[in-house]
């Protein structure tokens, strides 16, 4: 099982730069040599794969061939292919994975490298053969092709040290049946069944060639709405981009290629580490009329850019998609062809209704419904109630772009918006994880093995300790649950009382054990749940008024001013989902707010700064690309969003931040690839998923992977932004997660909403949280009774006279009443 925490990463020495096109910042050209392909290591000093043999003939050490540090070369250790006695059960095996399990592109190599290692025999004379195997899901001819050459075809081995080149054309040329793009493994086998002996040092891929460029242009393949900024990065390697400042680039009509604006190409970065290449930027703001485009630049050997569209509706289809991608997740329910024509499939885990206890495989409980977290099989409880967390503020904050009968699932047509109805069926699973005797939450359910499913487990044991409900989950699921308890209200009010009295029932819990107790061993436990505890004391408060609640908060909030002031730092996560639950809360400690209002400046201040001086428009620090680098740069803008519309310091800058996550998304980043499925002419073709072995070629609209991974994807380039792998077969760039796909549905909401800067006057918001819902309402009642005398909201007369009568009063809390309640979708001074 994969491991999906995001490692502790070293982070490297900011590079200063800009990428405001008002100043160009001129950086050091690029070092020496920085594009030539680098060796790549098959074995080194450590192993990755497997060893056997069917009587245990061959020598293994933990399932692999030893590693020798006696026999040495070079001072480096050699593997140990050891034959020890007659092969009597006729097979052995030797897998040399290139990257753990998954696939890896080496077809950069292939035209001109080597496998190349170091070898000798115990006797001389001994004869094996090598070479290479791929995997490609779903091929016609069969998922894995292997060619492996005798040895004897390249030398004859002896006593001594001698140094081998294979040619990679002869293991794993395209022609041949290969397909390097998918390259999985170096493989050792036996000529014949005797025994036999030998050492391999240093076993490498090599070639002289240099990494490969992509295309020159790079833009959202998507499109831009009129109002918004609009721009494409040209850029290339410096050897051969011949591209300089001022460059002529003109926007021309796809429909009778005439032109309809033309610019100059400004500077961004001589060289960028992110990329490896000079970085211009071609900016078209002014051009705000709708149709179809393509780019063009004045500079040999840079072909025109794909196409892509202006209008106020390019981003309305992926909204829907991007929120399918949710049903495509369900468990617990068979696809079928009305609501998924495509891709329809039986329910791949039907043995949730049964699933066992890890703890006591006698014990069974229903835990049907929710959604498969990622390209595997497991349900979890933390990032599902994280994913309705940004899934219920996106409905907060633009109901308007939501509603019932949207998506084509089963539920809609109920009256219900269709979003709400995908989330409930993820909050029925959660419900269903609770023990109710305790109020504590079981962490995940897991099959015995996805591949080949006998069995669904509870994991609730770690060790001999049993029935472990961690502290973290609980605190998770108390959030959601509290919130949806608020969205919900106004649909099913029974249902949101369940939600409600769960997350009360699991604070319960929280107060009954005040120390983290920790989930079983695996993917999402950690050995800290303060933020989580913050975030589940705010959303109850906002739910519920109550005072425990906010007196845990108050207590509370300060343990993370350490995250907020991180310079190196990301999100913030749920510490300042927290906040923004409390934001939203009918009366809040004036304290908390004005530390909140400072400590959120001085993180988002710090995001923009990188984006300003990010070539590519993004909040990356120091080319830190890292497990689900997708999913880092859209959640820090939708963090931005969040709190500056809650705090009234939302601006232009902010929004173009968050625009420009979106635009790298969608196809302005340094590979050129759009990263969501179905949209832009080079967008992801393939996804690690449960599509791999369903039949049908591709996979649905609206899926996108983690992306770039500098460290567990290394190898793939030199250049951490391009450290990705379009494959169907590798999870440590292009697996896909609920959690990052919730991010995406947020940000395209942003996209689709009314984003211009400042904050215009929204009649009923009497908050300022550019919602409209019963925090309002309570407000209203509290001016109306004297409780309170003014709104949080600037011009909150104007804000408050919801009948536009000249005064606030009883009036106006009926008619808020009946806008809340459904009956009207405008107020009547609208």
């Amino acid at each position: 099982m994969k491991s999906k925490k995001l490692l502790a990463l070293i982070l490297c020495v900011v590079m200063v730069c800009t990428s405001f096109i008002s100043t160009v910042v001129v950086n050091a050209n690029a070092p020496q040599g920085w594009r030539n392909l680098q060796d790549f290591y098959v074995f080194k000093d450590k192993i990755s794969g497997w060893s056997g043999s069917g009587a245990g003939e061959l020598e293994t050490v933990n399932g692999n061939l030893p590693i020798d540090t006696q026999v040495t070369y070079q001072d480096l250790p050699s593997l140990r292919l050891n034959l020890q006695t007659q092969l009597s059960s006729y097979w052995m095996s030797v897998i040399l994975t290139l990257a753990e399990w998954n696939c890896h592109d080496v077809s950069q190599y292939v035209p001109n490298g080597y496998l190349e290692f170091n070898v000798k025999g115990k006797k001389g004379g001994e004869q094996f053969v090598i070479g290479a195997v791929d995997h490609v899901s779903e091929r016609a001819s069969g998922v894995e092709q292997k060619i492996t050459k005798p040895i004897t075809d390249y030398c004859t081995v002896t006593t001594e040290w001698q140094h081998v080149k294979i040619p990679l054309k002869d293991i794993l040329n395209p022609s041949l049946g290969m397909d390097p793009y998918n390259a999985k493994a170096i493989v050792l086998d036996k000529v014949n069944l005797d025994p036999f002996c030998v050492w391999i040092n240093q076993l490498m891929l090599t070639s002289p060639d240099k990494e490969k460029a992509y295309p020159s242009i790079k833009l959202n393949q998507v499109g831009f709405r009129e109002s918004a900024e609009k721009y494409a990065y040209v850029s290339g390697f410096e050897d051969e981009f011949t591209a300089t400042v001022g460059t002529p680039f003109q926007v021309k009509r796809v429909s009778d290629d005439t032109v309809a604006y033309n610019g100059q190409l400004v500077l961004l970065k001589d060289y960028d580490q992110d990329s490896g290449e000079r970085v211009f930027k071609a900016v078209f703001t002014d051009l705000k009329l709708p149709g179809e485009y393509y780019i063009t630049v004045n500079t040999p050997g840079i072909e025109k850019s794909l196409k892509f569209k202006i209008g106020n509706d390019v981003y309305k289809s992926l909204l829907t998609d991007v929120a399918r991608y949710f049903y495509y997740q369900r468990s617990g329910i068979d696809l079928t062809d009305k609501y998924c024509p495509d891709y329809p499939r039986k329910d791949r885990t039907p043995q949730d209704t049964t699933a066992v206890f890890d703890s006591d495989s006698g014990k069974t409980r229903d835990v049907s419904k929710g959604w498969f977290d990622a390209g595997d099989l497991g349900k979890y409880v933390s990032t599902g109630s994280a994913t309705l967390i940004n899934l219920f503020w996106a409905y907060d904050m633009f109901p308007e772009l939501y509603q019932d009968n949207q998506f084509n699932i089963p539920e809609s047509g109920n009256g219900v918006p269709d979003i709400l109805d995908e989330s409930r069926w993820e909050l029925e699973w959660i419900l269903k994880m609770q023990d109710t005797s305790s109020g504590g939450f079981y962490a995940r359910v897991q099959s015995d093995d996805d591949g080949n499913i006998t069995k669904r487990i509870i994991k609730d044991k770690e060790g001999d300790t049993t029935n472990i409900r961690p502290t973290e989950d609980t605190a998770c699921a108390a959030a959601a649950l509290a919130h949806a308890s608020i969205v919900y209200a106004k649909y099913d009010p029974t249902f949101a009382l369940t939600c409600l009295n769960a997350a009360k029932s699991a604070w319960t819990y929280l107060e009954q054990n005040p120390n983290n107790i920790k989930s079983p061993n695996g993917p999402y436990n950690t050995d800290n749940d303060i933020s989580s505890r913050l975030l589940a004391a705010a959303s109850l408060y906002r739910a519920t008024g109550e005072a425990r609640y906010d007196n845990y908060f108050v207590a509370n909030y300060s343990k993370g001013k350490d995250t907020y002031e991180n310079t190196s730092g990301d999100w913030v996560g749920n510490w300042n989902f927290a906040f923004f639950s409390y934001m939203k809360a009918a009366s809040r400690n004036s304290d908390a707010e004005k530390w909140f209002n400072t400590e959120f400046g001085i993180w988002v201040n710090n995001k923009i700064e990188r984006y300003k001086n990010s070539a590519w428009g993004n909040a990356i620090t120091n080319a830190n690309y890292y497990w689900g680098s997708n999913n880092q740069i859209m959640g820090m803008c939708m963090e931005a969003v969040i709190g500056s519309k809650l705090l009234g310091t939302n601006n232009d800058t902010i929004n173009n931040m968050a625009l420009s996550s979106f635009n790298w998304i969608l196809g302005a980043n340094p590979m050129r690839k759009s990263f969501v499925s179905g949209y832009g002419d080079d967008c992801i073709k393939t996804i690690f998923s449960t599509f791999n072995s369903d039949g049908r070629p591709g996979i649905a609209k609206g899926f996108m992977p983690l992306g770039p991974n500098r460290y567990q994807g290394v190898g793939l380039s030199n250049f951490p932004a391009k450290c990705y792998l379009d494959s169907a077969d590798e999870w440590t760039t292009n697996e896909h997660s609920v959690g990052s796909t919730s991010t995406l549905e947020f940000i395209t909401a942003f996209a689709n909403s009314n984003f211009s800067g400042g904050n215009p006057v929204k009649i009923g918001d009497v908050n300022g949280d550019d919602s409209i819902d019963a925090i309002d309402f309570s407000l209203m009642k509290s001016y109306i009774i004297g409780k309170i005398s003014d709104f949080p909201v600037e011009n909150d007369l104007k804000v408050a006279d919801v009948n536009g009568d000249g005064d606030i009063n009883a009036l106006d809390l009926a008619v808020m009443k009946q806008y809340l309640l459904g009956k009207i979708t405008k107020f009547p001074v609208e």
